[in-house]
C-alpha cells in the first residue's frame, strides 16, 4: 500500500495525487504509532530470557505472566534440537546450511517446523543475541541434558563480547538443591516434566538466574567451538558434559525397550512404536529429538532388525517388533 501510495501520488492526476498523499500520511502515523509503542515495550523490559524450544517458551511466558514479571520479560527462543543434527560451524552460514540439508533428509518435521518460524532461526536469533543491550540482564534457561546444555554453551559463545554478566537458571539443579520437588522419584531432565506449580516457583524465586563467573564463560565457550568442531549428529549428557556420539548409539536401546514390551504382553505380538519411544526416554533420560528415534527405527526396519506394521508416519500409526526365531 506504501507503495503504491508513493507511486500514486507522483504519477497520476490532481484528486488521485491528494488521496495517495493522505494514504501516505496515514501509513506513515501508524507506522510511529507501532514504532514508538515498541519502544515502549523496549524500555519496560529489563530482562531478556534465552530458551532453547517454542514450546518451553511458551510455558516460561505463562509462568512470567503468573508471576507478574511478563511485562519487564523478553523471551528468546529457539526453534532447535541440538542434542541431534551436525553443529560444525553453525555460527556461519555454511554450517547452518549443513545442519537445514541434513533435516530435509533426517527430520523433516524439525525441518518444515524450521521453516515456518522463520524469525526463531539460527541466523536470525544469532543477530538478536548480539543486539541485546547490556542494559538489560540476560538470563539462559536449561536443564541437564544434551540439548539445553549445548544451547546452552552455544548461546555462551554468540554472547562472548557482552561485558556484563550472563545468567543462568538450571532447573534440573535447582530441584536438586532446593524443596521445591514434591515426588521424590528421579528429578526431571527436561523443563517439561515438571510440574506446573512447580515451575511457576522456580521462575518465581530463581527467575533472574546465577551470574556465571568469568572463568565458566570461558569454559562454556571453548567447550562450544569443541563441539563446533566435531561432525557427530547424536550427542548426549552424561558426566556433567556434553558428549559426541556415534550415529547408531540409540539401536541398542531401541532394541532392549521392542524386547521388554513384547516380553510383557507375553504373546510376542508386535508393540506401539510411541510406547517404545516412551520407554526409551523413560530408561535413558536424554534428551533426543522424537523423530530422530523414529529415524534409528525406520534404519533397524530397513535392515531386518526390525518388523513392522501399520502406516509409516506418526509413532501411534504403527508398530514394530522383533523378528520371530
Amino acid at each position: 500500500m506504501l507503495n503504491t501510495a508513493i507511486q500514486d501520488a507522483t504519477n497520476v492526476g490532481h484528486e488521485e495525487k491528494r488521496a495517495a498523499e493522505r494514504l501516505y500520511k496515514l501509513i506513515e502515523h501508524h507506522a510511529e504509532i507501532v514504532h514508538h509503542e515498541r519502544l515502549q515495550v523496549e524500555n519496560l523490559q529489563t530482562h531478556v530470557h534465552i530458551i532453547f524450544s517454542l514450546s518451553n517458551a511458551g510455558s516460561l511466558k505463562v509462568a512470567l505472566s503468573q508471576v507478574g514479571n511478563r511485562e519487564k520479560s523478553r523471551v528468546l527462543a529457539f526453534n532447535e534440537c541440538f542434542s541431534t543434527g551436525p553443529i560444525r560451524d553453525l555460527s556461519t552460514a555454511e554450517g547452518q546450511q549443513r545442519r537445514q540439508f541434513w533435516l530435509m533428509e533426517h527430520d523433516k518435521e524439525a525441518y518444515f517446523s524450521n521453516m515456518i518460524n522463520q524469525e526463531h532461526q539460527i541466523e536470525r536469533m544469532i543477530q538478536t543475541l548480539k543486539t541485546i543491550p547490556e542494559s538489560k540482564t540476560v538470563v539462559i534457561w536449561c536443564a541437564d541434558n544434551a540439548h539445553d546444555q549445548t544451547g546452552l554453551r552455544f548461546a555462551s559463545y554468540l554472547l562472548r563480547e557482552r561485558k556484563r554478566p550472563v545468567h543462568v537458571v538450571n532447573v534440573t539443579q535447582i530441584l536438586k538443591e532446593s524443596s521445591l520437588q514434591q515426588n521424590k522419584g528421579e528429578t526431571p531432565v527436561y523443563q517439561s516434566r515438571i510440574e506446573r506449580e512447580i515451575y511457576i516457583e522456580i521462575v518465581k524465586t530463581y527467575g533472574d538466574g546465577i551470574p556465571l563467573d568469568s572463568d565458566l564463560r570461558r569454559r562454556y565457550e571453548s567447550e562450544w567451538l569443541e563441539l563446533a568442531g566435531q561432525d557427530h549428529v547424536l550427542r548426549f549428557w552424561e558426566e556433567d558434559r556434553v558428549i559426541g556420539c556415534e550415529e547408531d548409539r540409540m539401536d541398542a536401546l531401541i532394541l532392549q525397550s521392542v524386547a521388554e514390551l513384547q516380553e510383557q504382553h507375553h504373546s510376542g505380538d508386535l508393540v506401539k512404536a510411541g510406547d517404545v519411544l516412551d520407554r526409551i526416554f523413560e530408561i535413558s533420560r536424554q534428551f533426543v529429538s522424537y523423530s530422530y528415534i523414529v529415524h534409528r527405527i525406520w534404519f533397524l526396519v530397513s535392515e531386518g532388525v526390525l518388523m513392522f506394521k501399520g502406516l509409516p508416519g506418526f509413532p501411534h500409526q504403527f508398530s514394530i517388533g522383533l523378528p520371530k526365531a
